[in-house]
């Protein structure tokens, strides 16, 4: 008995773990604010307790998990209308370095040390710090980095050229079958999927992905 109570606790708590998360939002866990992230820890401790401790009731904890997740989101609905909030609640960037000179105050201030800069530079592929113009740690604990100008990378724009504009592909085939919906938004029948399948010797459930992009150019994945 005991153990068909603690399987209905564990379901219950998965969907109300479920319903929070859809109203909260999907975000990374590198782009939780410090708090969000606490409020998900504390959640889903809560959520274990119910689940394997038969003394406490049912409601007691799932009331527990709802007050947090209503405390996530009316500030994280806070932090959209009000800028004031938004930088006491998930703090501001923190610039570490400069135009190419390392803001030692800062550094101590956002709680990291040279080497950590210097591991974050590297990850990000800048292994001569010289070659880097601004770096800032934001919000989220992860450090974003400007190159010096003759470090960057060139662009089309620096040709005076032009590219044609790829647009977004769209799945039309995943695993062999047919997604008649994606196909539709892609502008191409399925006779004219069949025919462009069949001119490439391929066949329709032999395909593991096909993507159609914004030139109606089909490229085929097999399995």
């Amino acid at each position: 008995m005991e153990f068909l109570y603690i399987v209905l606790l564990s379901l219950a708590s998965v969907v109300v773990l479920f319903a929070i998360t859809k109203i909260i939002g999907y975000r990374q866990i590198s782009e939780l604010s410090f708090f969000d992230y606490v409020v998900g820890i504390t959640i889903g401790s809560v959520a274990a307790e119910m689940s394997t401790n038969i003394d406490i009731e049912w409601w007691k904890g799932i009331t527990a998990m709802l007050i947090y997740g209503i405390i996530g989101l009316s500030l994280s609905l806070l932090s959209q209308k009000s800028i004031k909030a938004r930088k006491f609640i998930s703090g501001r960037p923190i610039i570490l370095i400069e135009k190419g000179k390392i803001i030692k105050d800062n550094i101590k201030k956002a709680r990291i040390d040279i080497d950590d800069l210097l591991a974050s530079a590297r990850i990000n592929g800048y292994f001569n710090i010289g070659d880097i113009d601004y770096a800032i740690m934001e919000n989220t604990g992860k450090i974003s980095f400007q190159p010096m100008p003759l470090k960057r990378q060139l662009n089309p724009k620096d040709f005076n050229f032009a590219p044609v504009r790829e647009g977004l592909c769209i799945n039309v085939i995943i695993d062999g079958k047919i997604m008649e919906n994606d196909l539709k938004n892609a502008g191409m029948t399925k006779k004219e999927l069949e025919k462009q399948v069949k001119a490439q010797n391929k066949k329709i459930e032999n395909i593991l992905l096909a993507t159609v992009d914004a030139n109606n150019s089909l490229t085929l994945f097999e399995k």
